[in-house]
């Protein structure tokens, strides 16, 4: 295992347990929506326009929640730990999303993004192992860093044309998806995108040639197409390669479809020309 596949090992096994532990209910909880520790239903009231951070954070023996019309926002964390849910619906009326809003809710099967929201935080919906899968909403601009990540059964994404930014790690240890499309709207994709996402087969790339992030697909050792249709090749951030060294074999493995007639581009630019050597 090279260095770089150690230290994303590390930061994966030690970010979990950065969660909130709260032994007790919040005060919006008990008070607001009148929630009594070990109830598996929860109303959270009419005329609530906003869940405060941590709002229902390690509730672990909720299953079932209800979520008013006019609610604005959902704070960060607000439902962090929720081990039983199996399924939310989020009202139209929802604009904002904090961090880690449903982060290791591991029994949420699927998530539909309200369409007034434009950025999906980091963290959003990391460690949820039994997520299949995630609706994105048009007019999103914005997905951050580790948002799906170690959702190992997300087998479908969508991400809508007009997403500008896509953080690092956002899809890492995705070992159910299989085929990823990015936007030719996206200017910035960071590093470790898809890293170890196992069983990925085919990416494609943003059709422009804004800078790609470091080591986007270390790990994705059964991806056999890699499609980029921008005109000119793209560089990556501090010249990374596309695998880790030791899947050299990738590139003679992976077919790299480009435009006609970009071959002597592609075949003389760093990183690139490597799928031709």
């Amino acid at each position: 295992m090279s260095l770089i596949r150690k230290y994303l090992f590390v930061l994966f096994t030690v970010l979990p347990f950065f969660s909130s532990t709260a032994s007790v209910l919040s005060e919006f909880a008990s008070k607001v929506c009148g929630m009594m520790s070990g109830d598996i239903v929860v109303t959270v009231p009419e005329g609530v326009t906003d869940i405060p951070d941590y709002a229902f954070a390690d509730c672990s023996s909720l299953k079932e929640v209800t979520l008013p019309e006019g609610l604005k926002t959902i704070g960060d964390y607000a439902f962090l730990g929720c081990t039983g849910i199996e399924m939310i619906r989020l009202p139209d009326s929802v604009e904002l999303l904090g961090e880690g809003a449903f982060r290791e809710c591991s029994a949420l099967r699927s998530l539909e993004v309200p369409q007034g929201v434009k950025k999906v935080p980091r963290y959003l919906c990391a460690w949820n192992e039994n997520m299949v899968c995630v609706s994105l909403p048009e007019g999103l601009k914005d997905i951050g860093s580790h948002a799906f990540a170690y959702c190992a059964k997300l087998e479908r994404v969508n991400i809508p044309q007009g997403v500008e930014h896509i953080g690092s790690n956002v899809w890492s240890m995705c070992g159910s998806l299989k085929e990823i499309e990015i936007p030719s709207s996206v200017t910035e994709l960071e590093s470790y995108a898809f890293s170890d996402c196992s069983s990925l087969t085919k990416a494609v790339l943003p059709a422009n040639n804004h800078l790609l992030g470091e080591w986007l697909f270390i790990g994705c050792g059964l991806l056999r197409e890699i499609v980029c249709e921008s005109p000119e090749p793209p560089t990556f951030d501090c010249g990374s390669p596309v695998f880790d060294e030791s899947e050299a074999a990738l590139y003679r493995e992976c077919r790299l479809t480009i435009l006609p007639g970009k071959e002597p581009l592609y075949s003389a630019a760093p990183v690139w020309r490597r799928f031709f050597e």
